[in-house]
């Protein structure tokens, strides 16, 4: 991509046009049940254990936006990647899924609860629903649906910090168990900032295309509206369990 060519597109309004659709995000119905209902601890592990499903499906997603991405953006996306599936063994920390299964212990869940626990159908159709998402259009459009969720979840992004944050302080306050020791949502608080980053490289390397960021806008609305619903699943599964 020609320096001339990308002189032509207007990143900053890009990314203020990101800004605006990340924190909109939290003010949809989804995810406002979320994050205002009431919890105890049975409804934190119905979250957690249907959360670890689309956690996994997650993956499922970034590797087929890698494979439909050019060369550059598959480096970025196998870095990127390796936090979740490898950890990171300079700064000492596991897998993200082994933390959340270990961290889950605060919450009286194990590791045979993660082994067990069914895909619910609300959670089923969410996760082919990214699926469908990832494998159907520009691979600007997968990319940027895989990385909407890394934005919302980035306190450089969102006013008052993404989702892992704002769960992990309200397991902090209604549940008594400190953010310190939740492990995977301490570590997405931190990393998931870094990694939001990769949205704005690759608009920056690939912005010039023509209909690249709007492709790229696609991808990221679509990704969040799915969101806002998944969240409203989420939401209707935690209000079964009574008070």
């Amino acid at each position: 991509m020609s320096a001339a060519t990308l002189e032509t597109v207007d990143l900053q309004k890009f990314a203020a046009e990101v800004r605006a659709m990340a924190n909109a995000v939290f003010e949809t119905p989804g995810y406002k049940r979320v994050l205002n209902m009431k919890l105890n601890r049975k409804r934190a592990q119905v979250y957690t254990l249907q959360k670890a499903h689309w956690n996994i499906n997650r993956r499922d997603c970034w590797g087929f936006a890698q494979g439909h991405a050019p060369m550059d953006v598959k480096k970025m996306i196998w870095e990127h990647e390796e936090d979740e599936l490898a950890g990171n063994k300079t700064r000492g920390v596991e897998d993200h899924f082994s933390l959340q299964v270990r961290s889950s212990a605060e919450i009286g869940l194990t590791p045979d609860d993660f082994r067990n626990e069914p895909v619910r159908a609300g959670t089923r159709m969410a996760i082919y629903s990214y699926l469908h998402l990832v494998n159907s259009g520009h691979w600007l459009k997968s990319v940027s649906a895989c990385a909407a969720l890394e934005v919302s979840n980035s306190a450089e992004w969102v006013k008052l910090g993404g989702m892992s944050y704002r769960m992990g302080k309200r397991f902090e306050s209604e549940l008594g168990i400190p953010f310190e020791k939740q492990l995977n949502a301490k570590e997405h608080a931190e990393v998931d900032v870094e990694h939001a980053h990769m949205l704005m490289q690759i608009a920056k390397r690939h912005g010039g295309a023509p209909g690249a960021l709007n492709w790229m806008l696609e991808g990221l609305r679509e990704s969040w509206e799915l969101d806002g619903i998944w969240k409203g699943i989420l939401a209707d599964m935690m209000e079964e369990i009574p008070l």
